[in-house]
């Protein structure tokens, strides 16, 4: 297998409910050979994918994205949903001349519903895609299944495939390029001066995580987004105090029964503030 996911956690089971019960709908349609740089639109209720891949780079990497365009009313999940549901799962085992894949993840969204606060998208969104080739420069053939979860009152485990040619000689247009681009550009910053991780500690029984964060200049009230190793799970952050562009939060943690020890170093953290968002991961100083 080339590819599992960039996220750090084995989720939680799909968990939506719908007053009486849980209705799941399973699609799935054959994968379409396409030659062009952007793959077949998979359609199913409530929204409908795509994968968009620019030519290789000499040094053998490639963008691409995953582009999910939702239907007004409903949502897909990020990669650590939360209290409920799936993150987006790629598998790429069929590629050719393709040695390694990586999902990223623009900044979510909060979503509240009747049972359950998870981490999400409203909105049609594009999953910027990194991969490498073997062979630098030349054609190469992704092979993608894909699973994902759309919600409206129910949820719909929505599962696909898509085989794409992927050509130096066959050059995405002017479109698919700006797709790709603005993907990329809508991911989260790195931390830096004014936007940052100021402090991170564990309390002695592992069960919060406390983080005080430098924010920009005249931010409002800061959100924070928590992901961890396999096992680990954090609650929705509460904000404690946002004093002097500084923002403390602390999160519950739960853990499964086995789940290896947790430290600082491997916890994934996602700050938004001011429409801006930053993303790292923490480490001992």
């Amino acid at each position: 297998m080339i590819y599992r996911s960039n996220r750090l956690f084995a989720p939680r089971a799909l968990s939506i409910a719908t007053g009486l019960a849980t209705v799941l709908i399973l699609s799935c349609i054959a994968p379409v050979q396409t030659f062009a740089a952007s793959s077949a639109w998979s359609e199913t209720e409530g929204g409908r994918i795509r994968i968009t891949a620019l030519e290789p780079s000499e040094d053998g990497s490639i963008r691409a994205v995953l582009d999910v365009d939702l239907l007004p009313g409903w949502k897909t999940y990020w990669r650590d949903p939360g209290e409920a549901g799936v993150p987006p799962s790629l598998e790429f085992d069929g590629s050719t001349n393709i040695k390694d894949a990586v999902i990223h993840f623009p900044a979510p969204e909060r979503i509240k519903d009747d049972y359950s606060t998870w981490a999400g998208y409203t909105y049609p969104v594009a999953f910027p895609l990194t991969l490498s080739q073997d062979n630098a420069g030349t054609a190469s053939t992704l092979e993608a299944n894909v699973f994902l979860g759309l919600c409206q009152s129910i949820c719909i485990p929505f599962q696909t495939s898509f085989v794409v040619t992927i050509d130096p000689k066959t050059p995405a247009n002017a479109f698919e390029k700006r797709l790709v681009h603005k993907a990329f550009m809508a991911l989260p910053e790195q931390p830096g001066k004014g936007f940052d991780i100021v402090s991170a500690a564990l309390d002695k029984d592992d069960a919060r995580l406390t983080l005080a964060i430098a924010l920009p200049d005249g931010a409002k009230e800061a959100e924070l987004f928590v992901t961890g190793p396999a096992g680990w799970y954090f609650e929705t952050p509460r904000l404690i105090s946002q004093t002097n562009n500084i923002a403390t939060f602390d999160s519950a943690i739960d853990v499964s029964e086995d789940a290896a020890p947790l430290s600082v170093n491997g916890i994934r953290v996602l700050v938004k503030a001011s429409g801006r968002s930053m993303e790292t991961e923490l480490s001992h100083p």
